[in-house]
């Protein structure tokens, strides 16, 4: 796995901070970026598109871990809550010279393995996707033909009958298919907030508190 270091960081925070003072930061509706409202969601705002892999090559931000910034900016309650999380990753990043390298792939573990249990038919599929989660947080080797083998095993096992343990069949999935598509991180995300039922609302708090603090920590 190659380390990537983060770099041009105050400029990544001052564009932050620019469309928050001017009420330019939004969600879904600008679609990324609007080039005539100029609103931009967390990824727009940076690179004014869709191509999260813009964020890589200017500013060492792995394009999985933005991806699932995306997600967790887009699953705030409210705009507020939006703006304020696109500012605490800003200073959570902090610097240039960070290796954000491993950042997602321990959280996509933990955030498998905080979902509830569930049938074993359906938890048999998921659980050799949390070893290799484990594996690509250790800074180790997990195929991406495995991988996909054991996404592909997890999504075909979807339980309509059990919402719970369907959200988490695909979470897993889009956690595994990650390995080679980036843009399923931020799916592995949202659906492992609807595995967490009733409790939803604490899975998302969650998942903001634990991308920050890993963050933080790297």
């Amino acid at each position: 796995m190659v380390a990537m270091l983060t770099r041009n960081i105050a400029q990544f925070r001052g564009n932050i901070e620019f469309h928050a003072a001017s009420d330019l930061l939004d969600g879904g509706n600008c679609y990324y970026y609007n080039p005539k409202s100029q609103k931009a969601c967390f990824i727009g705002c940076q690179v004014k598109t869709g191509d999260t892999k813009l964020l890589e090559t200017e500013y060492g931000i792995p394009e999985v871990l933005a991806r699932i910034l995306e997600a967790i900016f887009e699953s705030q309650p409210s705009k507020i809550d939006k703006v304020t999380f696109a500012l605490e990753v800003g200073d959570a990043i902090e610097r240039d010279g960070k290796d954000l390298t491993l950042v997602s792939w321990i959280f996509l573990s933990s955030a498998l393995r905080s979902m509830p249990k569930v049938i074993d038919t359906v938890q048999a599929t998921i659980d050799p996707i949390i070893a290799g989660m484990n594996l690509l947080a250790n800074g180790k080797d997990w195929s991406s033909d495995l991988a996909g083998a054991a996404g592909f095993t997890a999504e075909n096992i979807f339980e309509f009958t059990d919402p719970v343990a369907g959200y988490a069949s695909l979470a897993a999935a889009y956690a595994a298919y990650a390995v080679t598509d980036a843009g399923t991180a931020g799916w592995a995300a949202y659906n492992a907030i609807d595995a967490g039922g009733a409790y939803g609302e604490e899975v998302r708090l969650q998942q903001r508190n634990d991308i920050l603090s890993l963050i933080r920590a790297a």
